[in-house]
């Protein structure tokens, strides 16, 4: 049985924001369809003008800017400002929050977990040089958000192309070869397992 799935952008799904605000493009889930619900989500959305998160109670949030200027959270009377490479911020799904893009265009990813079922990261990677990149947890998310050339991954014995758009979906470790390109990265371990 196939360990890994090549998601398309046809096999993406928008939804609206739980508070009405705005919409969300999924890019993977375990909701097997619409209305249902889930334990892990791997998303991306437009932020076009200052609004309040929605709530998700007992879930954990990663955040990260994949496109624009920037985005601010407001948080009580602190700001933070949320990365635009690297390790993703994270917060509780109840904690009252305020995003603020910095300009037009601003595009985040988003990795939202069960935090009763899963522990997890994500981060955006902006390769300009060829670098190989290993990862290893039990189950991986790569969006190439951008690529100048298929990005060269391998999971298992199996080679696989991963174009722009696509989101590589693996219950192994991956291995891939990053050149001029940005890469959404979620990785998860169910709760109780060994890292």
């Amino acid at each position: 049985m196939p360990t890994w799935r090549l998601l398309q952008p046809t096999d993406y799904r928008r939804v609206p924001w739980k508070n009405g605000l705005g919409t969300t493009l999924d890019l993977a889930t375990d909701a097997p369809s619409d209305g249902v619900a889930w334990s892990w989500r791997f998303s991306l959305a437009d932020v076009p003008t200052r609004a309040g998160f929605s709530e998700f109670s007992g879930i954990d949030r990663h955040l990260a800017v994949l496109e624009g200027e920037g985005l601010t959270l407001e948080r009580g009377q602190a700001r933070t400002a949320v990365p635009r490479e690297g390790p993703a911020i994270l917060f509780a799904g109840e904690e009252a929050i305020v995003g603020v893009p910095i300009g037009s265009g601003v595009r985040d990813a988003n990795l939202m977990l069960d935090r009763r079922r899963w522990r997890g990261e994500l981060a955006i990677v902006r390769a300009t040089d060829a670098r190989s990149v290993t990862l290893v947890r039990q189950l991986l998310l790569i969006h190439a958000a951008s690529a100048e050339s298929p990005i060269e991954c391998k999971v298992g014995a199996q080679r696989i192309q991963l174009a722009q758009g696509c989101t590589l979906h693996a219950q192994e470790g991956v291995t891939l070869i990053a050149a001029a390109c940005t890469l959404v990265i979620a990785q998860l371990q169910p709760v109780g397992s060994p890292s």
